[in-house]
């Protein structure tokens, strides 16, 4: 039986569901605001249809947002990364694509301008937290980085498929 890695990432930093929670806190907070006739000049007053449709969409991002899951696989055929809830964010790399991988420790916010599915000065990056990657170059010359929180597994896997 071939050993295999999985991995499944989800934003889990305090700041990051502030950041989700914000335009429905916002929202709601701005509502409640006009309902006391604290915030609207009279004849600028949202019906509540329409407050009620701003509430929904806020509160289907925040769902979003925390459902969002970045899935790592490796296996005898190579390298995939999902990220679950963004479209087209699913790669996959067999290991002939890969001419060289390793574990590194990387800044995210330097590096790649932060977290998510981001494009920086040194390639692709797919990430949700910490700052321990799996980089490598693809045959093209192309970079790719996948974030993990499991170092060890990754090494120790990478190690048994990758022979080059």
């Amino acid at each position: 039986m071939n050993p295999t890695f999985t991995e499944i990432q989800k934003f889990n930093k305090w700041w990051m569901y502030i950041l989700f929670s914000s335009p429905f806190l916002f929202v709601s907070f701005s509502f409640l605001l006009a309902q006391l006739n604290v915030i609207v000049p009279k004849g600028e007053e949202k019906s509540p249809i329409e407050v009620i449709i701003i509430l929904i969409f806020c509160l289907l991002f925040l769902i979003w947002g925390i459902s969002t899951s970045l899935i790592t696989q490796i296996n005898e055929k190579g390298i995939s990364a999902q990220f679950k809830g963004i479209p087209f964010c699913n790669k996959n790399f067999t290991w002939d694509e890969i001419q060289s991988i390793d574990v590194i420790e990387y800044s995210p916010l330097i590096d790649y301008g932060g977290w998510g599915v981001r494009m920086g000065f040194n390639g692709w990056c797919y990430n949700v937290s910490g700052k321990i990657g799996i980089k490598f170059t693809r045959t093209n010359g192309k970079p790719f980085l996948i974030g993990t929180q499991q170092k060890e597994e990754a090494e120790k896997i990478i190690k048994h498929y990758f022979n080059k």
